[in-house]
């Protein structure tokens, strides 16, 4: 199995909500893939998947079996060339019909989506939203990376009940993943040393479980109203979580990351050329660094 297509059956079930336990690769063509999820009441769900190109049964079947029982799951057959097997089958299509696409509410084409994000973020409901400001910003934040990195972005919502992980993780198109993590905060959010721990259990977790697949994390990024901390006291943090897992963190204001989004819609010629890794490698991020990208593409003339 070439490594590209591997990497996106595993971003599909990534994205999709389920956590990998465990792959198995007894053959280049047959990797089996230990996943679990959560059911709303905290259940874990597992299931052990066989991915083959085999045509005829070979005793790859008789292992996926062995895995099963192991690992207390369900085994499933994914294959468009077996067929009439003793055990669930599917074929590639029909499978990875039960997950669809991207999601896509069309948040970002709200017209005060600067506005609503500040407010969120200083934990404010605005006018005609329902729900926490807590939970909508990360509903929110969710789908601007997604949009800014025309990349999956999985929002881990009640999964947080029953295991230690971020609010979300964006999983980049150019090979590396950007964790997030949402704070709605009235007075603004203070960084605390709690913090940076976390935050490194989140990503070397990630490292472990994804790096090889999806590359390391680049950067975790705090969404809230404000910072309370200075620039040079954000910095200090940041320095203590490369010290942890050799990864930084970024900070971003609600208001602009609705504006970013504001500027990548109205250049939607220039946003597939947007060196977006460079923008979030800043301590602070700002739309000034947009627009340099913006006037480096057309300088270039590079769209």
């Amino acid at each position: 199995m070439l490594t590209e297509e591997f990497s996106n059956i595993i971003a599909t079930l990534v994205i999709n909500g389920f956590h990998i336990h465990q792959v198995d690769r007894f053959s280049p063509d047959n990797p089996i893939i230990s996943i679990y999820r959560y059911d709303k009441l905290g259940a874990e769900v597992r299931y052990s998947i066989l991915f083959s190109s085999d045509k005829i049964e070979t005793p790859i079947l008789d292992v996926l079996v062995k895995v099963a029982k192991n690992y207390s799951s369900k085994p499933i057959i994914v294959s468009d060339t077996l067929d009439k097997l003793p055990l669930t089958l599917y074929k590639s299509k029909q499978f990875f019909d039960f997950f669809g696409g991207i999601v896509n509410t069309g948040l970002i084409l709200i017209s005060n989506l600067s506005e609503i994000l500040e407010d969120l973020g200083h934990n404010q409901l605005p006018f005609g939203l329902t729900g926490t400001p807590e939970e909508l910003l990360e509903i929110y934040s969710s789908e601007c990376f997604q949009f800014i990195f025309e990349s999956p972005t999985r929002r881990y919502g009640s999964d947080r009940l029953f295991e230690k992980l971020p609010d979300g993780v964006i999983l980049c198109k150019s090979r590396f993943m950007i964790l997030f993590d949402a704070k709605a905060y009235k007075d603004g959010f203070d960084i605390k040393s709690d913090d940076i721990n976390r935050f490194a259990f989140y990503i070397n977790d990630f490292n472990t479980r994804y790096g090889s697949d999806f590359g390391n994390i680049f950067s975790i990024v705090i969404v809230s109203g404000h910072f309370v901390d200075s620039e040079e006291s954000i910095s200090n943090r940041s320095s203590e979580l490369y010290q942890l897992c050799n990864c930084k963190l970024s900070c971003i204001n609600g208001k602009v990351l609705g504006d970013i989004v504001q500027i990548a819609k109205e250049n939607p010629e220039l946003r597939g050329a947007i060196n977006w890794k460079s923008v979030f490698s800043h301590l602070i991020i700002e739309t000034k660094y947009v627009q340099k990208e913006i006037s480096r593409i057309q300088k270039d003339k590079l769209h």
